[in-house]
């Protein structure tokens, strides 16, 4: 709730009658018998009162009590914390080029920052609402901004980087309620999705926009196809999708009515295979939906539901998908043999696997809800490493690997830089 959001007011008219039973008793006299009554100082009722009622005070002080222990005993490996946000902290992005950081908070506010001091060197006020993507295109020319209103902004970068201020902005555009957003990998096109189901398509700077049109069902998640042409797409009615981003046309389209299909979702995410064209959806539930240009080609159940999936990259001598799972493991399978590699469990029991992505051909590196970034061989479940400093979800990292270095973002209200120890593949 925000700060300026008034408390509900107390309902009165429901107390009525029970005041006025209070108010007949303490008008009746007490009767011979109740002499002997106990007399109790207001010290004694009120400790009474805490033990008639504390079980459920107790259980959570208990709670709160191993959550600071817990907290207590993090140890810090962070090189640079940013603690200028009030609130959680959702999006990041690291500049291609300089030594940048940007992040986007519940507080409305986006930061620019020096990764090497936490130096504020922007700061984006604009935003009305929550911002949920921060993004440096893929040559650092421009940064976009979005929230959760649909408010989207972009900034020309200036190539004098050391003369303030080093952002202008040069667009902007009201959608709706926005889903996510993100940049093509080669061009200054923005592509944004949205909660009635919409998908715009803008060219940066001039404004020029295309809209897949949606079909009022909130589209949960799109990505690149691997030579930047299409884009796979899930929307929570069910349906996936495959478009041609040029023609605007569906290449297909997968429903509740197909055999493979997967009627009504809570949560579903997609990635797709960057030197093939082949395509992965998957929901909460853990069924997976495997995809070519020509539409489905088969499904596979997880054991585990799915919050999160990444293709190894395409450097790799094996072709291997890794799904994250609420309850803490990371499944990798061989999709190219439809088989169960092996799972990562992370050391902390139940810590939910939130983001995952590769770090190299070998190396899966998963973001946890209790603040862990845990490094395992993907070739045999085994931990490489912990970087801990974090305390709560985190939602988000970016991994720079010319300079080894991983930016992170989380619930606790920080983003932290990290030095990644070598991955020895």
């Amino acid at each position: 709730m925000r700060d300026n959001t008034p408390p509900h007011r107390p309902d009165f008219d429901d107390g009525e009658d029970e005041l006025e039973e209070i108010i007949e008793l303490e008008e009746q006299p007490l009767d011979e018998d109740d002499d002997d009554l106990e007399e109790v100082t207001l010290e004694q009722l009120e400790a009474r009162l805490a033990m008639a009622g504390g079980d459920d005070d107790e259980e959570e002080d208990e709670e709160e009590l191993r959550d600071r222990e817990r907290i207590a005993n993090i140890t810090d490996e962070a090189k640079v914390t940013f603690e200028k946000h009030t609130a959680p902290v959702f999006a990041c992005s690291l500049h291609p080029i300089y030594n940048w950081a940007v992040t986007g908070s519940e507080d409305d506010r986006a930061y620019v920052w020096e990764t090497s001091s936490g130096d504020v060197l922007y700061e984006i006020t604009e935003h009305k609402d929550t911002i949920t993507e921060t993004h440096f295109s893929h040559d650092g020319v421009y940064l976009a901004t979005g929230d959760m209103a649909g408010e989207l902004f972009a900034f020309k970068v200036s190539e004098e980087h050391d003369v303030r201020p080093i952002l202008t902005k040069i667009w902007e555009y009201s959608m709706s309620d926005m889903s996510w957003l993100f940049w093509h990998r080669a061009a200054h096109i923005l592509l944004a999705g949205s909660d009635s189901g919409e998908v715009f398509v803008f060219r940066i700077p001039s404004g020029d926009c295309k809209i897949l049109p949606g079909q009022s069902s909130r589209c949960e998640f799109g990505e690149l196809s691997g030579d930047g042409k299409k884009l796979f797409t899930v929307y929570l009615n069910g349906s996936v999708k495959l478009w041609d981003l040029k023609s605007c046309q569906v290449l297909f389209d997968i429903n509740e009515t197909h055999p493979m299909g997967f009627g009504e979702i809570a949560h579903a995410v997609v990635a797709c295979e960057r030197d093939s064209p082949f395509y992965v959806c998957a929901e909460s539930s853990g069924k997976m939906l495997f995809c070519t240009n020509n539409g489905a080609v088969s499904t596979i159940q997880s054991e585990h539901g799915i919050e999160c999936l990444a293709f190894a990259p395409p450097s790799a001598d094996l072709k291997l998908l890794a799904c994250g799972s609420l309850d803490g493991r990371i499944s990798i399978w061989d999709y190219a043999k439809s088989a169960l590699r092996t799972i990562c469990e992370n050391p902390v029991p139940n810590d939910g696997v939130l983001r995952i992505k590769w770090l190299s051909d070998h190396t899966i590196l998963a973001a946890t809800s209790q603040g862990n970034l845990n490094a395992f061989d993907a070739r045999t479940g085994a931990l490489k490493f912990t970087l801990t400093g974090h305390h709560y979800h985190i939602y988000e990292f970016v991994y720079k690997p010319q300079e080894n270095l991983l930016l992170t973002v989380s619930e606790d209200q920080t983003a932290k830089i990290f030095q990644v120890p070598a991955l020895c593949d």
